[in-house]
């Protein structure tokens, strides 16, 4: 996702491939669509990026990552706009820093479907297996480990939560609170498939927390219970027509 712009531009550096560089910002874009959509298994989407090698500064607007199949709701996240910084002396090191990443007024649409699953969770699913899948073929095809970084600050600020329960046709809106997270990566690093993942999950988290105090969340034991009670029914049903073919 975000992350994948900034892996971008490290790569891009790391090997010097000055030529490419009047390029680098549609190359930072199809980036970000690429190995997003394949992290998350779902649709992403980046409107535009400007990348300012001379100070290390970076802007990504309109990034949208798409709901999972099985909910009405085109996105699941909306980013706003990221704005970055690269510390760019420790281009010529090992593993390079971001000293910060700041996510302004991110929306998250939160949907619980007839069948009393949230579109959050099922990303979250998504993005864990995806992830790994990513990693583990990027490392097959470039004979060696993913690249790794460590980000100093990141920061979701001025965001808010859209929740529907579909079954209910109801529509809430709640603020997300600022969301900070320091030494992503730790002291080593971690790879941008790693942090990307952690990132999420934590916006994810205190987005279902917030859902959870409203008590939107008590509808899914609800729909959980009466699809386990439809699903007891057809059993019931199909044991009876087998009941009556074998004579018993």
């Amino acid at each position: 996702m975000f992350i994948g712009a900034i892996l971008v531009l490290l790569i891009t550096i790391g090997f010097g491939v000055y030529s490419l560089l009047s390029n680098l910002d549609s190359l930072v874009k199809s980036a970000i669509e690429t190995y997003g959509s394949e992290a998350t298994q779902t649709s992403v989407r980046v409107d535009n990026v400007k990348i300012v090698l001379q100070d290390g500064s970076g802007a990504i607007r309109g990034l949208t990552i798409g709901n999972p199949n099985g909910f009405a709701t085109p996105n699941a996240f909306s980013l706003g706009e990221i704005a970055t910084q690269i510390d760019l002396k420790s281009l010529s090191e090992d593993v390079p820093v971001i000293e910060h990443i700041t996510i302004r007024a991110p929306e998250v649409f939160f949907e619980l479907n007839e069948k009393g699953q949230n579109n959050l969770d099922k990303l979250k699913s998504n993005l864990q297996s995806g992830a790994s899948t990513s990693s583990s073929s990027s490392s097959a095809k470039s004979g060696g480990s993913e690249p790794k970084l460590i980000i100093r600050k990141l920061i979701y600020s001025g965001g808010n939560i859209y929740a529907r329960v579909a079954p209910t046709d109801k529509d809430y809106e709640l603020k997300l609170p600022n969301i900070q997270m320091n030494d992503l990566g730790g002291k080593t690093g971690a790879t941008p498939s790693q942090i990307a993942s952690q990132a999420l999950k934590v916006l994810t988290d205190r987005a279902l927390a917030e859902i959870k105090k409203k008590g939107i969340d008590q509808y899914k034991a609800q729909l959980e219970g009466e699809v386990n009670k439809r699903l007891d029914a057809e059993k019931d049903k199909v044991g009876d027509k087998l009941k009556g073919v074998l004579g018993y």
